[in-house]
């Protein structure tokens, strides 16, 4: 997909950005006329190759940076993370780091709760994003059930691709892949099962909430949620699919992301 010109009044182009000291956050695919960064935060046990192709579709308007918790991809040998207030301060830390300009967050399930904190601490710093694009989470102050974790790793696979249909073909055939990805997989949960939101001001920035219109796990009630956490403008958009619908409309949900931000 190609991303539509600039509508007039788009923000200046920003300046070229410095190297992040970790690999915590990562340009997919640099565009040095960007006029905003899309720092992207991906779901439980995926990683940042999910926004790979976001880059080359929005470009050259929007430069997609792809965040990597610890524990896989380029942070491999680092431990799992299991503490909110850690993993929060890193990834704001690395967003700042990333260069000067307008930056706007995107996250997927889990990534939704982490890029809503990450914009949080950001604002309480004085450098709010300029949008938060939050997809497939239910909104912080709705009630959400935690997903009880069976202790075999197989069955917690199974689990998850019964819930959310998103264990890959090629992992369930794979045992050496089942081996890999699961650790992976039960950490993230355990971490989406800790979360625990506090409350505080609301966001200042504009907040777009999407989701799939078959998702069992989040209804467009919880969706449209997040409508309390902003005062800065608030739209909630469905697509065809359930928890994974981004798989399915690709270039419909870029063209919303990419008219929603570049409204900001």
């Amino acid at each position: 997909m190609m991303a539509p010109t600039s509508p007039p009044g788009a923000l200046a182009t920003r300046q070229a950005p410095a190297a992040p000291r970790t690999a915590a956050i990562r340009a997919t695919v640099p565009q040095p006329g960007a006029t905003l960064r899309l720092v992207c935060f991906p779901h439980s046990g995926g990683g940042p190759a999910m926004f790979h192709r976001w880059g080359p579709a929005l470009a050259p308007d929007v430069e997609v940076w792809a965040a990597t918790l610890p524990g896989r991809a380029a942070r491999t040998r680092e431990p799992f993370v299991s503490d909110w207030t850690s993993l929060v301060r890193d990834m704001a830390a690395a967003v700042l780091e990333g260069g000067e300009g307008p930056v706007a967050l995107f996250g997927h399930s889990l990534g939704a709760a982490v890029a809503f904190e990450v914009a949080r601490t950001l604002t309480r710093a004085g450098a709010p994003p300029a949008h938060l694009v939050v997809s497939a989470r239910s909104a912080p102050l709705t009630r959400r059930a935690s997903l009880e974790l069976p202790r075999d790793d197989d069955e917690l696979l199974g689990l998850v691709d019964r819930v959310y249909q998103g264990v890959p073909e090629a992992v369930r055939s794979s045992p050496e892949l089942r081996a890999h990805f699961a650790p992976i997989l039960r950490a993230d949960l355990e971490l989406s099962n800790s979360y625990a939101y506090r409350p505080g001001p609301p966001l200042t920035c504009p907040v777009t909430a999407l989701g799939g219109a078959d998702d069992r796990t989040v209804t467009p009630a919880q969706l449209q949620g997040w409508a309390d956490h902003t005062r800065g403008g608030f739209e909630s958009h469905l697509f065809p699919g359930g928890h994974f619908y981004l798989e399915q409309n690709g270039p419909s949900v870029l063209d919303t992301v990419w008219r929603r931000v570049a409204r900001s």
